[in-house]
């Protein structure tokens, strides 16, 4: 059925473009008499004041990675098998990869819009530009220990919406889902279906919208368990400056709706025995308030934007605490309130030839897991892209890891979290961290310290390596942060005991230098230096205490810097059709990134042998990321 659907689709969009070409010429009237077809910038008339236009995109890329976890001890992976997964796309990976898209928009008069485009991103090789339908990987389980899994290969729609103009009133309307977003500096954005109403009214705009993060159907369920927030902007034109406020409100029941989930994990606090989503009557009200300037003075251009989060959140209810092995550990229904700040700023200063730009981001950070507060900034309370290199501000840094898919955790915590050191992909049921060590054994028991350990028994907020971003059935990929999303929101989720929350996050510090240069007509270089940092890392340190124990008695920490990154891109456009890339990044970890490689066990093969007397690793060894594109888009 899903094959038949795509096809299905296909062949309304090639019955589309046969329509096309045969208006292109002339126009074919009741009588039969040719009339020239009319022309609207790229749209042709194909009938009485009906327009269209035809989306098509080939985007082909190569895209490689060495030592993407900061180790060359420990082997390099991706993080899935599947063909159609993007992870590896612009992340870790040695691949060749399309992106290809198809469509059509349609317009009637100056009032009603419908676009329609469909997408696929596939990974390539002799076998997977052919038909792979109802395949395999070949292979069957890999050496990591993950299985062979299916290559179903196909297009879906990417953007489908419609829009109509009210005619003779100032407003619009949009249903469906198109590529948007909210605030100036992009931090809430994506291709979420919504419902929107626009209204423009000179140098104001407003805008009103709902949009459906989470369906309670995919759940089995019905009535109050989606994850749907509503979103208000409005925006005042004083050219050449634009000021703004948008407010977002987030209501999530999808994540703590009622579902028995996987119960092989022992481990207490471990959310997926709860829940596949969070923990079971866990519930999040936040929202989101960001106010920002855009503007231009001179030859300066910038923009600055501050946001802050408000808000309550509850944590699992009798059932869910249960459920998570948290019984005599944590209350049910745990009261959090949310308060949490960020700002970004960004300056550019156009020099002719040259443009020097610098960046500032600072996201705060959560410092006590065992409160009633949740203080950890990240656009959205669940893990979600932003889209601020779909503005014009920050575009120039897409192919930063940064803004890109994330560096994979130092040394991929080797040894940590699995339940055999010969299949480091299978994550173990009882143990999050070293085996073998005090405070990884015996019963879990309350603990007002969270960075205490225990003899013969375990502190329950030693998380070990579900305080990390990646997993290792992932290799332990995107360590820190979502794709395209500056903030560390994988971090420290379930550091708070009983919710599964971005809020709990060490918080960011981002710092950018760089510049961008326009030698001749088609050309653009631009190079960049940044700097990142955690700005509290004691969810981390309670996290991985029994480990630190071991590998640093002394100090038992974990340092802020995460790591410095070089990179820079070129970028040829041979017409307005048609255009080259090539970007490449390296990456220098900092004291952050050193103590969690540490933790790993570097002995070989895969972290054996005791812990206590293991190589730890060192995490010195640097990253590399190129890519080149080749894109041609009409």
């Amino acid at each position: 059925m899903k094959r038949l659907t795509q096809i299905a689709l296909v062949c309304v969009l090639l019955l589309a473009v046969a329509s096309l070409a045969a208006a292109q010429g002339t126009m074919q009237l009741p009588s039969g008499a040719p009339q020239p077809a009319l022309r609207l910038g790229n749209f042709i008339e194909i009938g009485n004041d009906v327009f269209m236009h035809i989306i098509a995109t080939n985007d082909f890329r190569y895209n490689t990675t060495t030592n993407f976890d900061f180790e060359r001890k420990v082997r390099d992976r991706v993080a899935s098998r599947n063909p159609d997964s993007n992870v590896e796309q612009t992340g870790e990976g040695d691949i060749f990869w399309m992106l290809t898209r198809f469509g059509v928009d349609f317009r009637y008069q100056k009032s009603t819009e419908v676009q329609i485009v469909l997408e696929q991103r596939t990974q390539l090789d002799g076998n997977t530009s052919d038909d792979r339908f109802n395949s395999t990987n070949p292979g069957g389980v890999d050496v990591f220990g993950r299985a062979a899994v299916s290559e179903n290969k196909g297009y879906y729609c990417k953007y489908c919406w419609l829009d109509y103009k009210f005619e003779g009133t100032p407003l619009r309307m949009r249903v469906g889902f198109d590529l948007w977003t909210l605030d100036q500096a992009g931090y809430l954005g994506d291709n979420d279906p919504r419902f929107a109403v626009f209204g423009d009214f000179g140098d104001l705009d407003v805008m009103a919208a709902a949009v459906v993060q989470f369906e309670s159907q995919r759940l089995g369920l019905t009535n109050d368990n989606d994850l749907i927030y509503y979103t208000f902007s409005a925006g005042y034109n004083l050219k050449p400056h634009r000021f703004q406020v948008d407010v977002a409100y987030f209501r999530d029941r999808f994540n703590g709706a009622d579902t028995l989930g996987p119960t092989a994990t022992t481990i207490p606090g471990n959310f997926p025995v709860s829940s596949s989503t969070g923990f079971r009557g866990q519930k999040q009200d936040v929202v989101l308030v960001t106010a920002s300037w855009s503007g231009q003075a001179g030859p300066v251009r910038g923009i600055v934007q501050g946001a802050g989060l408000f808000g309550h959140a509850k944590g699992a209810n009798t059932e869910g605490i249960a459920l998570a092995n948290l019984t005599g550990l944590r209350g049910p229904d745990r009261d959090y309130d949310v308060l949490a700040g960020s700002a970004v700023a960004y300056g550019e200063v156009d020099l002719g030839i040259v443009r020097p730009f610098l960046m500032a981001l600072w996201g705060s950070g959560d410092g006590d897991p065992t409160d009633h507060k949740l203080h950890g900034f990240s656009p959205t309370p669940f893990r979600e892209i932003t889209l601020m290199t779909g503005t014009t501000w920050f575009a120039h840094l897409d192919t930063s890891d940064v803004f890109a898919r994330d560096y994979s955790c130092p040394a991929r915590a080797q040894g940590l979290g699995v339940a055999n050191v010969s299949t480091p992909g299978v994550a173990s049921t009882t143990n999050p961290g070293a085996p073998g060590i005090v405070g990884r054994s015996g019963p879990y028991g309350p603990a007002s310290n969270p960075s205490s350990v225990f003899v013969g028994a375990q502190n329950p907020y030693a998380q070990g390596v579900t305080a990390l971003g990646g997993s290792p059935a992932g290799g332990f990929t995107e360590c820190s942060h979502t794709v395209g999303n500056p903030f560390n929101d994988r971090l420290a989720n379930t550091s708070h005991l009983g919710i599964n929350t971005t809020l709990g996050n060490p918080g960011t510090g981002l710092g950018i230098v760089g510049i961008r240069v326009f030698p001749l007509k088609g050309y653009e270089i631009n190079a960049w230096y940044l700097y990142r940092t955690m700005l509290n890392t004691r969810a981390l340190r309670a996290a991985f205490a029994p480990e630190l124990a071991v590998r640093d008695s002394a100090h038992r920490d974990i340092r802020l810097g995460e790591y410095q990154e070089v990179g820079g891109m070129i970028l040829w456009t041979l017409n307005p059709a048609f255009d080259i890339r090539l970007a490449g990044s390296v990456a220098f970890p900092l004291g952050g990134y050193y103590d969690l490689a540490h933790l790993a066990n570097c002995n070989g093969p895969n972290g054996g042998g005791a812990y206590g007397s293991s190589a730890r690793c060192g995490g010195k060894d640097l990253p590399l990321h190129g890519e080149v594109r080749f894109r041609a888009r009409f």
